[in-house]
């Protein structure tokens, strides 16, 4: 299964509907979004095919009410940490502003995957059994990117958006 991920949009619609695109051209099974989403508006572009897991960020907790977003559309918003089950993988889902709570997921070795934010920078590395992968920023990122995921082969590509 393929799977799509991104962070850090800051209210970027035209980014998010590029990566909406490419997401669904190919074919993800679930979206991944590490927080500074920007407004609520960019979950439901993401909406449709595939379910999307999304976290919030040091600028979300300002900007919108996010007591008033539907789940009924496919959107699972986890608050500011995600504990996600997907293919028999264990995936912790963050923003990465506390550094602290980052590096306490990652070294806990309860997660294989760790997707986080924040940084607006692009890494893929292992610690211990705990892939870490951030998939810079499609919002405000010079270049504005995003990643796909393949849980089968556990090939990543990051994507210009």
């Amino acid at each position: 299964m393929n799977i799509g991920i991104l962070s850090d949009t800051h209210g970027n619609l035209s980014a998010v509907q590029r990566a909406a695109r490419f997401f669904q051209q190919e074919e993800v099974g679930a979206i991944f979004l590490c927080g500074d989403i920007g407004g609520v508006d960019l979950l439901s572009v993401l909406a449709g095919d595939a379910p999307v897991h999304a976290v919030l960020g040091n600028v979300d907790m300002y900007s919108a009410d996010w007591r008033f977003f539907s789940e009924n559309v496919g959107v699972h918003l986890h608050g500011r940490f995600g504990d996600i089950e997907l293919e028999g993988r264990r995936i912790a889902l963050l923003h990465s502003d506390d550094k602290r709570r980052f590096y306490e997921t990652v070294s806990s070795g309860k997660y294989g995957l760790v997707f986080s934010g924040h940084t607006h920078i692009v890494h893929d590395y292992t610690e211990g059994e705990t892939r870490c992968i951030n998939p810079g920023s499609a919002g405000r990122g010079n270049p504005q990117t995003c990643a796909i995921l393949d849980l089968g082969t556990d090939q990543l590509k990051i994507i210009e958006l």
